[in-house]
């Protein structure tokens, strides 16, 4: 949000550029003005529309049971807190607040999207102070919901219900005074701009700049509203922003494949080599962080806590021996679940190691180090055993999870479960709920078998598109 229209637009095409892509095919195509010029009156006109999607209207998702905060919400709640503000004086030329606001991804906004935040800010370009109007700040940003405005499309929906979504944008007030904005955003900004109009000298920018796969500072309070769904983020560690943006879809699992270089673990779906990201970094100091502010993972539901599924890709000896020396902090403040006494205790964070933590075969079983007490304190570091295979080495004292590859284990084909195949699945939900072990599958060739999977018991869903989780009834 530059001092001028041009530099705006750049920016907001930088922004979309960076933007990681998805095979995702929204279920209608989108309307707007495609036309790189804009015809502009001499005053009073949309500039641009902004990256990302946001519902027009508050929604009801997931079968009707999460409610969802639309941009016309948000956008009453900016202008009645910014009215009467004067913008201008002693160099403050900002107004900026962001708040929550349902991201609709290009899809159904009762079946698809995040929680994320719509950035609002009035810009005042001249020498003068320009005191907010709420009723003309109103009117101003909700021009991105028409169907039209002096040649610029900003908003869409499904056909042929009409308009259910917009892009946000720019309205210009005068031919270059006065600037209104209002831009969708995954991340938050600093946290005195959240839901609280600031008077500033700068434009406002999320706390994800210029950190890569970082969040700095992690946000601790953007969750409240996150309601907790048995969905499992699959590679979490390639979205935008590790584990971020897994707690904002509500998914109580993660999954991290770390490798070991030197003192640390670094995360990655190949070998990021030393300097990669640490598991640490990503995911255990955010996690220690944030249960130190709140005592809670999900607030809404804090007797919830998170599964970490830590996929071990090569020497597991010295990476397990490295994950339980990084885990020390989580695990002496008493984060950890952890069996003890002869008993499961459930704490905030329950661990899971992966991969080469198994010693494969006929009959697999977890690596030596998962039973024993020295290598293992407090036997807060579980394993996952394999849903189609023999299970007489795992128990409750060593083993959280079942999972299985569903193509090898249930069904290789895309579309509905056969007869037959739904039966093995129902014998594996049996066993692993018999075990006290929670079931999961990788390798689901079918979104569409998402919901089955869901009513049968399957605990953790494994999701590589966080938005689709809006669409499934998870019977809360």
């Amino acid at each position: 949000m530059k001092s001028n229209t041009g530099a705006l637009v750049t920016a907001l095409i930088a922004v979309c550029s960076a933007l990681p892509t998805s095979d995702y095919q929204p279920t209608y195509e989108p309307r707007w003005n495609e036309s790189v010029g804009i015809e502009n009156s001499n005053a009073d006109f949309v500039s641009s529309c902004g990256p990302d999607w946001m519902a027009v209207d508050d929604v009801f998702t997931n079968n009707g049971a999460i409610h969802r905060r639309g941009y016309n919400t948000a956008v009453d709640g900016f202008c009645d807190m910014a009215h009467g503000k004067l913008v201008g004086a002693e160099n403050q030329k900002y107004l900026s607040m962001a708040t929550r606001v349902w991201l609709s991804g290009g899809g159904r906004p009762e079946e698809y999207g995040i929680n994320g935040y719509v950035y609002f800010e009035v810009h005042n370009k001249i020498n003068g102070g320009h005191t907010v109007d709420g009723t003309k700040c109103k009117e101003y940003l909700k021009k991105m919901t028409s169907n039209s405005v002096n040649g610029k499309h900003c908003y869409g929906g499904p056909q042929p219900q009409g308009s259910h979504a917009t892009l946000g944008g720019t309205w210009q007030v005068g031919s270059n005074d006065i600037s209104y904005h209002a831009i969708a955003n995954k991340i938050p900004p600093i946290n005195e701009q959240i839901d609280n109009v600031v008077l500033t000298h700068d434009a406002i920018y999320d706390i994800g700049r210029d950190h890569g796969p970082f969040l700095s500072p992690w946000p601790l309070h953007q969750f409240n509203d996150a309601v907790p769904v048995n969905c499992h983020s699959h590679n979490d560690y390639m979205r935008d922003k590790a584990l971020y943006s897994a707690l904002m879809a509500g998914c109580v699992s993660v999954e991290a494949d770390v490798w070991p270089h030197g003192d640390k673990l670094t995360v990655g779906h190949e070998d990021p080599g030393p300097n990669g990201p640490t598991l640490d970094d990503l995911y255990l100091k955010p996690l220690l962080a944030l249960i130190q502010s709140q005592d809670a993972i999900f607030t809404k539901k804090p007797e919830v806590g998170l599964d970490l599924l830590v996929d071990f890709k090569s020497d597991p000896d010295k990476t397990w021996d490295l994950l339980i020396k990084t885990l020390a902090p989580l695990r002496d403040a008493g984060y950890l679940s952890s069996w003890h006494h002869g008993a499961f205790d459930y704490q905030h964070v329950t661990v899971i190691a992966s991969g080469t933590a198994l010693v494969d075969g006929p009959a697999p079983e977890p690596l030596a180090k998962a039973n024993s007490d020295t290598a293992n304190p407090a036997h807060a570091v579980f394993v996952d055993a394999r849903a189609n295979k023999p299970l007489r080495n795992f128990n409750q004292s060593n083993t959280y999870w079942m999972s299985a590859s569903f193509k090898e284990a249930v069904q290789r084909d895309p579309g509905p479960l056969t007869p037959y195949n739904l039966g093995v699945m129902r014998a594996h939900v049996r066993n692993a709920h018999a075990r006290r072990f929670k079931i999961r599958y990788w390798d689901i060739p079918d979104e569409g078998v998402w919901q089955h999977l869901v009513a049968e018991g399957v605990d953790r869903l494994n999701v590589d598109h966080l938005e689709s989780v809006a669409g499934l009834d998870w019977y809360l």
